[in-house]
């Protein structure tokens, strides 16, 4: 455990040194800021109402390991004319690790006619080694890991969008489509024998569609500082649609937003679940904790149910500069977060006996206005977990 907590230490601040910046000015409220942040320069595609920005960072999750990532941030604006609409983003990246891990991410969040119509989602591929610890809480908890109990190889990939239409103010009515797949390959022993595994077998396809109901008064959906976020989304995955399972699924999300004192200073909270509904939930699709955006610092999948529910309060800080920068105002590019979370998952609705804690820290930098590189170190229970996105986790 010591080497691995040293390993992930060494990583950030090899992260924090690939940006050149330098320690320096001391905000009213805080000790440590970085100094003349307005001289960080980022390589990037620019015309009017369009940019790409290029990177390539080094990053480690319990997952892939020690994971070089290259991508770019591409946003824009669907209608060029309209100076009120807020810009669109497409996130993409390809990484290659240590482990043997291809991965493949592309996100968009765009804003259509008047911000009338939103298209939200991602594309994501997968080849790499994984680790199946089984069904239930107990099995993630003291499941021992390694190539003889959890180890495979997986191959996944997933298309997810959703489509919302404004209906009256902040009320969004819309339809959702959930295409993935996972293919299983070199199980250990225990897994060839799971029970899960067998009833699903080792090469899944699920098609869903369904519809989704939402509340949205962020001031901004990628990188909110104020406003709610309420979600309801209800998914049929049937065999008829092209896929081999028959199952539904219930979402439910509550996130807010709370300015404290000053812009660029936010308390937020987020309360996710995930309820699962059928007899043939598939081992692959059952509710997980984990990864980059949930319980960061849990190697996804390593507690998975039909029933999963997680809340997590972060705070998160951008500094303020002494002197005025190009722009003409005060704002530092550089901040922090810190959040502390809890979650579990079960196989029956009402039973929370057994929760997970979670805590974490992270840093920020502002390469466009309110879009940042997030630079995260999650503590798990047993395990820990650094990671690199250009995308908050809520």
């Amino acid at each position: 455990m010591k080497k691995k907590w040293y390993k992930h230490v060494f990583i950030i601040v090899l992260l924090v040194n690939l940006s050149d910046i330098t320690l320096g000015q001391v905000d009213s409220t805080s000790n440590i800021i970085l100094n003349n942040l307005d001289s960080l320069r980022f390589a990037k595609i620019e015309r009017k109402n369009f940019k790409i920005m290029p990177y390539v960072a080094p990053s480690y999750s319990p997952e892939t390991e020690v994971l070089l990532t290259a991508g770019g941030l591409i946003t824009f604006k669907a209608q060029k004319w309209n100076n009120m609409l807020n810009m669109s983003s497409v996130p993409f990246s390809i990484g290659f690790s240590s482990n043997g891990s291809l991965t493949v991410n592309i996100q968009n969040v765009i804003y259509w006619a008047d911000d009338n119509v939103r298209t939200i989602g991602e594309f994501i591929l997968r080849d790499m080694p994984d680790n199946y610890w089984g069904v239930g809480f107990e099995n993630g908890l003291d499941a021992t890991k390694s190539k003889e109990t959890t180890f495979y190889r997986r191959e996944y990939w997933r298309f997810f969008e959703r489509v919302l239409f404004r209906t009256k103010g902040n009320l969004f009515v819309g339809g959702v489509i959930d295409l993935n797949g996972t293919k299983a390959t070199e199980m250990n022993p225990v897994m060839e024998v799971d029970e899960y595994v067998l009833k699903s077998g080792s090469d899944i396809v699920n098609t869903g569609i369904g519809v989704v109901v939402e509340y949205d008064s962020r001031d901004f959906v990628q990188n909110a500082y104020k406003g709610y976020y309420l979600s309801s989304t209800f998914l049929f995955f049937q065999d008829f649609l092209g896929g081999n399972t028959k199952y539904r699924v219930l979402e439910l999300e509550y996130r807010q937003y709370k300015m404290i004192k000053r812009e660029r200073r936010t308390l937020a909270w987020n309360f996710k679940s995930r309820m699962s509904f059928g007899e043939e939930v598939p081992w692959s699709d059952m509710a997980m904790v984990g990864g980059p955006f949930n319980m960061r610092g849990y190697s996804l999948g390593r507690f998975r149910d039909k029933n999963m529910f997680t809340f997590t309060t972060e705070y998160r800080h951008m500094f303020k500069r002494k002197k005025l920068n190009k722009k003409g105002n005060y704002n530092s590019r550089f901040g922090y977060v810190g959040w502390a979370a809890i979650g579990t998952v079960t196989p029956h609705l009402g039973e929370f006996k057994n929760w997970l804690p979670n805590l974490g820290a992270g840093i920020r930098f502002e390469i466009q206005p309110k879009m940042n590189v997030r630079i995260d170190y999650g503590i798990a229970r047993g395990e820990q977990g650094a990671y690199v996105t250009f995308t908050e986790a809520f």
